[in-house]
């Protein structure tokens, strides 16, 4: 629903905004959470958050927010309205810098005192290959077929919350043991779905890292 007079926008300001970019923080430094992916409750959280945020702010600082918001004139904004700069700082201090401030609170908090180390990574699939360089893949499918490829600048990987999968820019034959046979002639990639992987392994070029159109299948095939 679309506000559709000043006071409406008002109230989403305020109840809505400052849950929103709380959520929004405590995600990016957490990671996504399979219960927040649905919208509803999405909006159900940051109107939770923003409400409990607006009551600490009223017992905090009532009186002064009653004076910015009414500024003594007519209206409910008339207080916006006659001094708009404090406005804007003050929507910027309790909409985002203050929720946002929280977010970060709680994610350093909950890192010190975890039993673990925490990853903001969703699943282990977005880990492995987050920032990942060139590298070779080898992959071990539930059928037993063993599937090969290079992954370089042209090839893809799906992130959460997609369904996990892979395109390899180029694919290599591969033995029953697994050992690399060489590229597949003429090869314009290969795909493969994450549901159908039972191994994958990570290879890094035998060298130093060489320009991608210059890793040859001599190379590739001592790897084990």
């Amino acid at each position: 629903m679309v506000p559709g007079t000043v006071q409406q926008l008002t109230i989403l300001l305020i109840l809505v905004l400052p849950g929103v970019f709380y959520q929004a923080v405590r995600e990016r430094l957490r990671g996504a959470l399979a219960g927040e992916q649905e919208p509803q409750n999405r909006l159900v959280r940051a109107i939770a958050a923003g409400a409990l945020l607006d009551a600490l702010y009223a017992v905090a600082a009532g009186p002064w927010l009653v004076r910015l918001l009414a500024g003594g004139g007519d209206g409910p904004i008339a207080g916006v309205l006659g001094q708009p700069r404090r406005a804007g700082l003050a929507a910027l201090l309790l909409i985002v810098a203050v929720p946002s401030g929280l977010a970060w609170v709680e994610a350093v908090w909950r890192r010190r005192h975890a039993r673990a180390r925490y990853e903001p990574m969703p699943t282990a699939w977005d880990a492995l290959f987050h920032d990942r360089g060139s590298c070779f893949i080898r992959v071990r499918l539930k059928s037993g077929l063993w599937v090969a490829g290079w992954l370089g600048s042209r090839s893809a990987v799906s992130a959460y919350p997609q369904q996990g999968d892979l395109y390899l820019q180029a694919q290599y034959r591969v033995g029953s043991d697994g050992r690399f046979l060489g590229k597949v002639p003429g090869t314009a990639g290969v795909y493969v779905r994450a549901s159908d992987v039972e191994v994958l392994e990570v290879l890094l070029p035998p060298s130093a890292p060489a320009a991608e159109g210059e890793v040859d299948d001599g190379g590739s095939s001592g790897e084990q």
